[in-house]
């Protein structure tokens, strides 16, 4: 099993000014090569954060207190340079935004957005660039276009085109079809889809649309709070988190929204609004790996816990 990228120990907190407020805590997870590894969680969950961490471009008001994030065989990315950074993102790790509008600039082409992107010394650029065009399903004359001239699927074809163009080792998708309509979305995983399979591409997939994440996804990773509730895999595994099972309709218990979350960290952050809680569950709860490849954050369902 070889893993391409390995999150060990991983908690951001938020500075605010008297205190630190936790964002992120204790997080540990791996993404294998030619994997599609879904991260699925409510808004305020921390999943996009996560996602900033492995790139290392969270906020400037957000603080790594601990761990590692370990890139294939690069090293830990939490402890390299700003100029080696530079070299990893976009060539080894890329990522797709949810709002591809966001980050296209309007004053530049969509040709001049893919050379800024290429990072590969090449004389013969333009043919990478028409090839990559080609492989997102876009014409080459779209070069000439500017991002307000594009409907939001070309949009994230172009982002999706940027993140290729590397042929990075992983990818990151930030919720990228969050705001695309039914059929633009089905066209954008299908893409996704067969990208990963051709170059055996890995894939952090992030969303908060649990029966997408079933579709596409090899493993799913499901958030709550800031923590990692469960880890399973979709072609073989009965989730038994009882966050997940309302996430997939197992369950029929209502939570609410997050924002009424528990909010200490010293018993399950579950507790107040779990539907099978007992006595023991308030306790700070492990997350506990029933394998090498799957876990879960509950007493009730949960065997070793992790160290």
């Amino acid at each position: 099993m070889t893993k391409i990228l390995e999150v060990k120990n991983l908690s951001v907190s938020r500075i605010e000014k008297t205190k630190l407020s936790p964002i992120l805590n204790d997080i540990n997870l791996f993404i294998k090569k030619g994997e599609v590894f879904c991260l699925v969680g409510e808004s305020g969950s921390g999943k996009t954060t996560l996602a900033l961490s492995i790139i290392k471009l969270i906020p400037k008001s957000f603080k790594i207190s601990t761990g590692q994030i370990i890139l294939d065989n690069f090293g830990d990315i939490l402890k390299m340079s700003e100029k080696k950074l530079r070299s990893i993102r976009g060539e080894k790790i890329s990522m797709i935004f949810q709002d591809p509008g966001a980050y296209l600039d309007p004053l530049f082409t969509i040709g001049v957005h893919l050379r800024e992107a290429l990072h590969r010394n090449t004389a013969d650029y333009q043919t990478l660039i028409n090839q990559t065009l080609r492989e997102v399903g876009l014409e080459q004359n779209i070069q000439n276009a500017y991002p307000h001239q594009l409907s939001g699927g070309q949009q994230q074809r172009v982002m999706i085109a940027m993140a290729l163009i590397n042929n990075p080792a992983l990818i990151i998708a930030d919720e990228p079809t969050t705001a695309l309509d039914v059929l633009t979305t089905q066209q954008i995983i299908s893409l996704l889809n067969n990208i990963r399979l051709k170059y055996n591409t890995s894939m952090l997939f992030i969303t908060h649309d649990i029966d997408l994440a079933l579709k596409i996804g090899m493993r799913i990773a499901i958030m709550y709070s800031g923590y990692l509730m469960e880890i399973f895999k979709t072609c073989m595994d009965t989730p038994l988190h009882p966050y997940t099972k309302i996430l997939t309709g197992t369950s029929q218990a209502k939570i609410g929204t997050i924002t009424d979350r528990q909010k200490t960290d010293d018993i399950c952050p579950f507790f107040a609004k779990c539907p099978e809680k007992e006595l023991r569950c308030k306790q700070k709860i492990p997350f506990f790996w029933k394998d090498d490849e799957t876990g879960i954050r509950c007493i009730k369902y949960g065997r070793t816990p992790t160290v």
